[in-house]
């Protein structure tokens, strides 16, 4: 098998590249061309050495760890154990990922792959094909690692919740939205789906109206009255008495059942107090308030 060094080097330059560009941008790493380009090369310098080595089994395996180790060294800017070996963690699970899903590649193609005592050797495999089931792996990472950020970014302002309305009560995850002002009477709205609102209204009809303001402009909404929310972020729950609430169809199919109003970032941050709006003074005021708001 006739072997071209240049396109062997070329080829393992770019796959070092792209799997430790991965793992810093996973990890969150400040990433620096500099040393990525530098990481590589040696990577490739290696890839290339390596099959001219005699080496036992054992041996072989402790060289490449000990090389993968080197470059996320060498790729990871900045001090600090801990940022070293998460990045080396992903690199060795990015590695093992794209190596499992080649080989699954070489078969389906009916290329010939072979083992020896230093582990797998690929032969005849087009460097296109390689470089391409790469990329395609790299752009399915990237989108799994979004989506699995925005999912944790969405859940660090989900709280377990309970709403309390005369003899029935609810449980349901409630998300925090910072951007719902939506007020009536004094009291913050918060939108739950019509499912929750069913259990917990029953029989009963929602005779009060509120109006606020969505992205198309007003609009008008049904409420009506809780007698309390908890809101389970800490060792004890933080409780609001007297909250409003609007059935809407937006919550459905989401990670989470109710749409907290921005009230309630006070009581959690009260530390399980109990927070008491005063509603007579607020009624006295008369009326349905106009007010900001959001969350439809």
């Amino acid at each position: 098998m006739e072997i071209y060094v240049e396109y062997a080097l070329a080829e393992n330059f770019f796959l070092d590249a792209m799997l430790l560009w991965l793992a810093l941008r996973t990890a969150k790493q400040k990433i620096s061309p500099g040393r990525l380009v530098l990481a590589s090369a040696v990577g490739a310098a290696f890839a290339v050495v390596f099959p001219l080595l005699r080496l036992g089994t054992v041996f072989s395996y402790i060289l490449r760890f000990a090389v993968g180790f080197l470059l996320c060294l060498i790729a990871v800017k900045g001090k600090g154990w801990g940022r070293y070996a998460i990045t080396s963690l992903l690199f060795f699970g990015y590695s093992f990922g794209l190596g499992g899903a080649l080989l699954a590649l070489y078969s389906a193609f009916s290329l010939p792959a072979g083992t020896a005592g230093d582990g797998y050797l690929v032969e005849r495999a087009p460097v296109g094909l390689v470089l391409g089931g790469g990329f395609c792996f790299a752009l399915a990472v990237v989108f799994l690692v979004r989506r699995l950020y925005r999912k944790r970014a969405l859940y660090r302002f989900v709280w377990p919740c309970r709403v309390t309305l005369g003899d029935r009560s609810v449980k349901a995850d409630g998300f925090l939205d910072t951007g719902n002002r939506a007020s009536a009477n004094g009291l913050p709205v918060c939108f739950l789906s019509p499912d929750l609102a069913y259990e917990l209204l029953g029989e009963r009809q929602m005779t009060e109206e509120a109006t606020v303001l969505t992205v198309n402009g007003e609009k008008r909404i049904r409420i009506f009255l809780a007698d309390s929310l908890e809101i389970y972020c800490g060792e004890k729950p933080n409780i609001i008495r007297k909250v409003y609430f609007s059935p809407s169809n937006h919550i459905r199919a989401r990670g989470y059942s109710i749409l907290l109003n921005a009230a309630a970032a006070e009581a959690v941050g009260a530390g399980g107090e109990d927070k008491t709006h005063k509603t007579d003074e607020a009624r006295e005021r008369g009326g349905t308030e106009k007010k900001r708001g959001g969350g439809l």
